[in-house]
Formats: structure tokens, sequence, C-alpha cells
């Protein structure tokens, strides 16, 4: 009768796990030295844009709230650009607006933020 030949793997897991343990040391005590970095100098202008989040809220009344603050419909144009003209154009913009809303009145909130450049809007939902 033939007999067939055992296969031992024993012997190469033992020496896999000690090259794992010798890779794991060696990664571990390995130090990166960063080199002094000379950096240019920025801009002198004092003027530099805001990138903030803007929360607005629309209420079922037609109140207004932007960042908690009340403002009108008749005069959200102008006080939207006064209030955040100077921030830049890609900050967020959150709107909330009650589900009875009137759909024009939502469409006047929104226009009037797409006109002032504001790009990244996003309507809040629960």
């Amino acid at each position: 009768m033939i007999k067939k030949p055992d296969l031992n793997i024993t012997p190469f897991v033992d020496i896999m796990l000690v090259l794992l343990a010798i890779l794991m040391v060696s990664v571990t005590a390995t130090t990166f030295q960063e080199k002094n970095v000379n950096l240019p100098n920025g801009s002198k202008s004092n003027l530099a844009n805001k990138k903030a989040t803007i929360n607005i809220v629309i209420k079922k009344d037609g109140e207004i709230l932007i960042n908690n603050k009340r403002y009108k419909l008749a005069n959200f144009k102008e006080n939207f650009n006064l209030e955040f003209g100077n921030y830049d154009k890609n900050s967020l913009v959150y709107i909330a607006a009650d589900k009875d809303i009137k759909y024009n009145l939502f469409m006047k909130v929104y226009s009037t933020i797409v006109q002032l450049g504001f790009t990244q809007i996003g309507l809040l939902t629960k």
C-alpha cells in the first residue's frame, strides 16, 4: 500500500508569525523627520471673504429668520445682501421652510439667494 504524504504547515505559520512580529516592531520604531518648510507670505488685505453656514428659516406666517435674526419678505433681498453680500459665494446656505407655506414665498427667498450668487444651497427636511 502507498502512503500519502502529509502536509505540515506548522513551520510555515511559525516563520510567518515571526516575520510579522519583526515587521510590526520595525515599523513602529521608524520615525519620520519633517524638514523645515518656508511658507510664502499671504496677502496683506484685511478684507477676507467669510465662509460660513447661513441658516434660513421660513415660518408659516411669512416670517423669515436668518441665523436667528428676523426679516420681512418686503426687504429681504436688501437685508440679505447687506448682511451676507461679502461672504464667500460657496458658503453653505440651508433653507428650512414650513411645509404649509406658499410655494411663491419659498421661490422668492430661493431666487434671491441664487441671484446674489450663492451656489451651495440645501433644503432641510425631517
